[in-house]
C-alpha cells in the first residue's frame, strides 16, 4: 500500500444535461488530464471531484461556471485483491480517523487500484499508511 498526499478541485455548478460534456470540453481543449472524477447532483447543483494534471489551471477555467475549491487528499495505490479496503479502513479506524469521502477505482484489474480520501486529520492518514 502506497499513499501520497495530493490535492484535487471541488467543483459546485449547474445541474444540467451536458454540463459534464462542456466542461470535458474546456479540459481537453486546454490540454488537462483527469486522473480521476467523482461526479454527483444534490439540491440542484452539480458537484464534481477532480483529481487533474494541472489544478491551477482547471480552477481559473471553471470559477467563471461555478464555485471552485482546491482541497487536501490522500491517494492509495493498493493491491487489486480481496481485503485490501478493509485493511485500509482498519488502520483509519484503528488511529482513531474518521474519513470525510473516499472514491476509488481499480486502475488495471488483478494488479492494483486506486482510492482518494480526505479524513479528520490528513497529515496522520498520510503517516499512519506510510509506515
Amino acid at each position: 500500500m502506497k499513499a501520497t498526499k495530493g490535492t484535487e478541485i471541488l467543483f459546485t455548478g449547474e445541474n444540467k444535461i451536458g454540463e459534464l460534456e462542456e466542461i470535458s470540453v474546456i479540459i481537453k481543449d486546454n490540454g488537462i488530464n483527469v486522473r480521476a472524477i467523482s461526479a454527483w447532483a444534490v439540491n440542484g447543483k452539480a458537484v464534481f471531484r477532480f483529481v487533474t494534471s494541472d489544478n491551477v489551471k482547471i480552477k481559473e477555467l471553471l470559477s467563471t461556471r461555478g464555485s471552485v475549491e482546491e482541497r487536501e487528499i490522500i491517494v492509495v495505490e493498493m493491491p487489486d485483491e480481496t481485503g485490501q479496503l478493509q485493511l485500509l479502513t482498519s488502520k483509519l479506524k484503528g488511529n482513531g480517523l474518521n474519513l470525510d469521502y473516499m472514491y476509488g477505482t481499480t486502475y488495471e484489474p488483478g494488479k492494483y487500484a486506486i482510492i482518494i480520501f480526505s479524513a479528520n486529520d490528513n497529515d496522520k492518514a498520510l503517516a499512519i499508511l506510510s509506515a
